[in-house]
């Protein structure tokens, strides 16, 4: 999703030492990459999920050269998945045939988060094949900051009970309520959706010491260094004209313990000040876009709700563009009570009433 021309480049040009001479790296040019990444001399690392990088060519086979023991990957030709790709250790070559030598494009999606370690993409692979050039990249971008809700935790699940396996087998960021969204507005997406973690309160009060705003300027999130105007990071081309914030489910999903610093009324008030500050911060940086404010009910005490809407309220009093939505019947039957496919895709529907509520945001 960052528009990064410096990070959509490729390794240099692979010998192989094989049979197969005709195999090729795709060179610099061919190859378009999406999300929050960091490029480095052997490929792309990448921890947010829904990170992508695409290739356009005509020949025979498409290959993507992976190094990532912990994340599932999809990788798609002419915009339908074509091979799940599931983690393993070492560097491996996956191969895909392409049914004729006319034009085809590939993409290799990242479905799964690993905000603790980062998967590497080492470059795609062509065989008796020519790289074309792709589309130039849309205009229009928009941000997705969130929870697991965002990174669409389980949303393939059938059942709400899942291992910690299934958790992550049975997640799909290609089809989030994000992905669901840049598609429909043709957009540059970054999903920037960290499981557990609330504006300032996590799960069940976990983890007091960070929340969400601790990583969100974060390249990648387990290396603080990656955090863009670090030097050793140039800073990029991204400027949505939409954010999207997604938090709170965290914060107030569970009651504040007795061992917590701050009582239930404390939360609601701090909680609101960081969201305030968040968006002041994120208009100095993306020279003012509109934003969506995205709250659900939550048992028992539905607090989430009308505190939101009261921000989004706040917001636009004070010359913010901004709209509020509410979530509402979802059926939360994929893993651990989160949306399920069908969920999403009606959650992406109700957020795209009230983004046509803000007018005409694009050509700002």
């Amino acid at each position: 999703m960052m528009n990064t021309k410096w990070l959509a480049v490729l390794l240099p040009a692979i010998t192989i030492l094989s049979a197969q001479a005709a195999d090729t790296s795709a060179p610099r040019w061919a190859v378009q990459a999406e999300g929050r990444q960091v490029y480095r001399a052997d490929g792309w690392q990448a921890t947010w999920p829904g990170v992508n990088w695409s290739v356009r060519f005509a020949g025979k086979a498409v290959a993507v050269r992976l190094n990532d023991s912990v994340n599932y990957y999809s990788l798609e030709l002419d915009g339908t998945a074509a091979q799940t790709i599931a983690p393993a250790a070492g560097e491996r070559t996956i191969w895909l045939s392409a049914p004729d030598a006319k034009p085809h494009t590939a993409r290799l999606f990242k479905l799964t988060q690993s905000p603790d370690q980062a998967g590497l993409f080492c470059g795609f692979l062509l065989r008796d094949a020519r790289p074309l050039a792709l589309p130039p990249r849309p205009r229009r971008q928009i941000e997705f900051i969130g929870d697991s809700w965002t990174v669409a935790y389980g949303n393939l699940s059938a059942a709400r009970e899942c291992t910690e396996q299934q958790i992550v087998e049975r997640s799909d960021a290609s089809r989030s309520f994000a992905a669901y969204l840049g598609k429909l507005y043709s957009a540059q997406i970054q999903n920037n959706g960290m499981s557990g973690m609330g504006m300032v309160r996590n799960w069940g009060g976990n983890m007091p010491q960070v929340d969400y705003r601790s990583y969100h300027a974060r390249l990648l999130q387990n290396l603080p260094e990656t955090a863009p105007g670090n030097n050793a990071y140039r800073r990029y081309d991204w400027r949505p004209q939409l954010v999207v914030i997604g938090l709170g489910v965290n914060d107030f999903g569970t009651a504040v313990g007795p061992g917590e610093p701050r009582s239930q009324q404390q939360l609601a008030d701090d909680y609101a000040k960081a969201y305030h500050a968040l968006i002041a911060q994120l208009k100095r940086r993306y020279d003012n876009p509109a934003f969506l404010l995205a709250a659900t009910y939550l048992w028992p005490d539905d607090r989430m709700r009308p505190l939101v809407s009261r921000i989004a309220d706040e917001e636009r009093k004070q010359g913010t563009t901004v709209a509020y939505v509410d979530w509402q019947n979802i059926e939360l039957t994929g893993c651990n009570w989160h949306p399920n496919l069908a969920d999403h895709a009606k959650m992406a529907a109700q957020m795209n009433s009230a983004i046509r509520t803000l007018g005409n945001i694009w050509d700002k």
